[in-house]
């Protein structure tokens, strides 16, 4: 007879988040324990959560934990759509190599498939775990320094820069709708839901040391930046920051760079941004790196490539591989007028001869969804078998005027 394993996932209880905040400290150099006030405020905004215990050791440990928000996320054309963003993801240390993470995963997305969630995120703090379970690598964003004195805008200083200051209330009342706003002009970006908007304007100590600033906000009537400042080196760093508009983009970042005694300011902004273009001297802002910012699983793959919009009309078929939850098969993409239709009936290749088609795995697809990868270098590199047509639909199709940001980690 076969013995249960003492180490399966189950739904967390209110009884377990005190050993959930620890396990996350551990795993992400978080602060634990957390007043219960910061633990039911974060426990509001979890859409569901697993955990792991031994319940062969002493005291029953909790071991691996995973959970999920609802979050939207804008999606080429501006629609956004409710993913499954995946998050907390952990297994301590002395029960690594035992399938915890396989356990886990399989239960959130039988969970997420109920709650008919048609596409996950997540923010990866490693980058070699993800794509076994049909993530990519979505959005991508450019670590940047920016050298205040040797910025010379193209364009004269207006006599207002129509940017202030925000008070304590300004910032509570229209921080979260400019957000709003900016997220439905980029795609990949994530949305914040109401219950969100608490722990971010609180700015608690964790995210800072001794010799760091509080935040200070920015307001503009068309956007908004956060930044804060190290006394050791006289350098800020640019936190959050949302333009509506080019306009909006030009004069926040004219008050960011023009900061009394600033020597150095970073952020991360998207590689399409154009701050470098704007000045004279584009070596002012020092691109240091480049990093995946968000990854994404289509999870029903004919419901997200019918919710976004198309660079170009065509058809093709996609022949996608899935060796985790079940989506690999034949899916015939048709664009009119940049609206998509999917079938997913199979369909003999004599039957539809003159249609291109691409075999290719669903993280493939997933990394292309929202623009920030093309099909002809995932062609390169070896990791989509198609012929030169069809690669070339592909890459105008899936094409985005503006490159993928998300914007929000979690």
């Amino acid at each position: 007879m076969n013995t249960p394993s003492p180490l399966q996932p189950r739904l967390a209880r209110y009884e377990d988040w005190p050993e959930i905040i620890t396990v996350d400290a551990r795993s992400f150099a978080l602060p634990a324990p957390l007043p219960e006030a910061e633990i039911a405020e974060f426990r509001a905004k979890v859409a569901g959560a697993l955990v792991v215990r031994d319940e062969g050791s002493d005291g029953d440990p909790l071991v691996a934990v995973s959970l999920y928000h609802e979050l939207p996320v804008t999606v080429p054309g501006g629609a956004a759509l409710t993913s499954a963003g995946l998050s907390w993801v952990s297994v301590t240390a002395t029960h690594r190599r035992r399938g915890l993470l396989r356990r886990m995963l399989t239960d959130q997305f039988a969970m997420w498939r109920e709650a008919g969630l048609p596409i996950a995120t997540l923010t990866a703090s490693e980058g070699g775990i993800y794509e076994r379970f049909g993530f990519g690598p979505a959005c991508f964003a450019h670590s940047v320094a920016i050298a205040p004195t040797a910025v010379d805008w193209r364009t004269p200083a207006p006599a207002d820069s129509r940017v202030r200051y925000g008070t304590r209330e300004q910032i509570a009342q229209q921080i979260p709708e400019l957000h709003a706003r900016w997220a439905r002009t980029r795609p990949g970006a994530i949305g914040r839901p109401a219950t969100w908007w608490p722990s971010i304007l609180a700015d608690r100590g964790f995210r800072r040391n001794s010799q760091t600033s509080d935040l200070y906000y920015l307001l503009h009537r068309d956007g908004y930046a956060a930044y804060r400042l190290d006394a050791r080196e006289m350098s800020a760093t640019v936190e959050e920051f949302c333009a509506v508009t080019p306009q909006a983009h030009t004069d926040l970042w004219r008050v960011l760079t023009g900061l009394d005694l600033v020597t150095s300011i970073s952020a991360k902004v998207p590689v399409d941004d154009t701050l470098p273009l704007e000045l004279r001297n584009a070596r002012a802002v020092q691109i240091n790196g480049r990093s995946d910012e968000l990854w994404v699983s289509l999870l029903d793959v004919p419901a997200a490539l019918a919710a976004r919009t198309y660079g170009a009309d065509g058809t093709i078929m996609l022949t996608v591989t899935d060796g985790w939850a079940g989506r690999d098969g034949e899916y015939l993409l048709t664009v009119t007028d940049g609206q998509a239709t999917v079938d997913t009936a199979t369909v003999p290749a004599d039957a539809l001869p003159a249609v291109p088609r691409a075999e290719l795995s669903v993280s493939v697809l997933s990394s292309m969804y929202t623009g920030g990868i093309p099909a002809r270098q995932f062609a390169a590199a070896g990791r989509i078998r198609a012929d030169d047509e069809a690669i070339a639909l592909l890459d105008a199709m899936f094409a985005t005027s503006r490159a993928p940001f998300a914007g929000t980690y979690f």
